[in-house]
């Protein structure tokens, strides 16, 4: 393999995520990178609990106006959930008889392959769109809807609240949530290694990675070093506009991310910023 196949050769990349964490990784290494894994959260599954059972029953006796499908995978995983409990074929025909939206196109996608019509899908994949959209159908109809939320970030994300202001009411979905890892020591690890400057690149996946590995950092009073580095020689590297928002709200200037938000849209991308800035590497 010569260089051309490896425009990553010579440098090293920190990756945050958990999940796709080795496919992200070999994407990386077929182009020559070194990888330092140091995963900042981890995915906690909800669909056994009893929240989203209840959530669901409701839905099925009252369906909503707007269903908000934030994410294929809390999607896919509440409807697993709901085959579980026989309310599979109620909670389907319960969404279907509102209108579907979608805040990007993984969401969309999974919506139409579990029989969902997608009404409107943001095409900026952020919550503030689907904000803006169903404020401006709530007021045209000038009634408070029904709202279905797939919850994207159970942590209160404003959006959340945006929309139970406008809904009546907010049925919020839990299907997942995020924790820190029970070890952070690889998180830490590649901390020290953004600030020592062994890192040409570091990349997020999900909003809670970038606030996650910042909280980290702040825990070992590395904050300010941290965002210094990202601000500087190691490019912040994020998979869309969305956890770009989440760098920007933590202290990161300019986070890149590419078009469309795909993964190997990312590694791609990488490779061709650190070739503009003279790292080692080759743009493809």
């Amino acid at each position: 393999m010569g260089a051309a196949d490896q425009p990553l050769s010579g440098t090293c990349i920190g990756v945050t995520a958990d999940r796709r964490s080795s496919e992200q990784a070999e994407l990386f290494r077929r182009r020559g990178a070194e990888v330092l894994h140091g995963p900042t959260m981890v995915t906690v599954d909800l669909s056994a609990e009893e929240p989203l059972r209840a959530a669901t029953a409701a839905l099925v006796e009252e369906p909503p106006d707007y269903l908000v499908v934030t994410t294929g995978m809390g999607l896919r995983l509440w409807l697993e959930a709901a085959a579980g409990w026989g309310l599979l074929d109620g909670l389907t025909a319960a969404l279907g008889a509102g209108t579907v939206v979608a805040r990007g196109a993984k969401a969309a996608s999974a919506a139409r392959r579990a029989g969902l019509d997608v009404a409107w899908r943001a095409s900026g994949e952020t919550m503030d769109e689907v904000v803006d959209h169903l404020r401006a159908d709530a007021s045209a109809a000038r009634h408070r809807p029904r709202v279905a939320l797939q919850l994207f970030e159970p942590s209160a994300h404003p959006s959340t609240e945006a929309l139970r202001a406008l809904a009546r009411p907010l049925v919020e979905v839990p299907v997942y949530r995020w924790r820190l890892p029970e070890d952070v020591r690889p998180a830490r690890t590649l901390i020290d290694a953004a600030i020592d400057g062994h890192l040409d690149a570091v990349t997020f996946t999900s909003q809670p990675a970038v606030r996650h590995l910042v909280r980290i950092a702040e825990d070992v009073g590395r904050r300010e070093p941290l965002l210094a580095a990202l601000n500087g020689p190691v490019l912040c590297a994020c998979i869309g506009p969305v956890c770009a928002a989440a760098a920007r709200e933590v202290g990161i200037a300019e986070p890149r991310w590419p078009e469309p938000p795909r993964l190997p849209a990312m590694v791609r991308q990488v490779g061709q910023l650190l070739a503009a800035r003279g790292n080692p590497g080759k743009a493809e």
